[in-house]
C-alpha cells in the first residue's frame, strides 16, 4: 500500500490543477446564453407613436411564439409600442403587469395577457387602437 502513496498524491495533484486551470478558464469567459433568438427595438412591428404598449420579455417563451403573429400583422399595417420590462423593470409595477406577452391600450386601458393568436390579436387591436 504504501507503493501507491506517491502515485495517489501524484493523482490528485494533477486534478486538482486540470480543475484550477479549468476554473480560471471559465472565469475569464463566462458563458453565453444558448437561445441566441431575442426579441430587438428594431422589429417591423415596432413604433414608438403606437396606441397599444406590448410588455414583453426577451427571454421570455410566449413572447418568442408572439414575434411571429406580430410579424405577421406589422404586413397588414399593425404596430405596437415596444415596453421591454427586461430593460426597464419599473414598467411591471408602473403599469401592473403580472406576466408577459401583455398588450394595453393608451386609449381606453384595456388589456389582454398571455400569447394571442393572429385572429384574435387582430381583432384585439382594432377594437382598441
Amino acid at each position: 500500500m504504501k507503493k501507491f502513496i506517491p502515485y495517489i498524491i501524484i493523482g490528485v495533484l494533477v486534478v486538482g490543477l486540470i480543475g484550477f486551470i479549468g476554473y480560471v478558464k471559465f472565469k475569464e469567459s463566462p458563458v453565453q446564453p444558448q437561445n441566441t433568438t431575442t426579441i430587438g427595438d428594431n422589429e417591423p412591428y415596432f413604433d414608438q407613436n403606437a396606441i397599444v404598449m406590448y410588455f414583453y420579455s426577451p427571454n421570455c417563451s410566449h413572447c418568442q411564439d408572439e414575434k411571429s403573429v406580430l410579424t405577421d400583422l406589422s404586413k397588414q399595417g399593425y404596430r405596437v409600442k415596444p415596453m421591454n420590462i427586461l430593460d426597464h423593470p419599473d414598467y411591471a409595477k408602473q403599469y401592473n403587469i403580472e406576466g408577459t406577452p401583455t398588450f394595453i391600450s393608451q386609449k381606453d386601458q384595456a388589456r389582454v395577457v398571455g400569447f394571442q393568436k393572429e385572429d384574435t390579436l387582430k381583432l384585439w387591436l382594432e377594437q382598441h387602437k
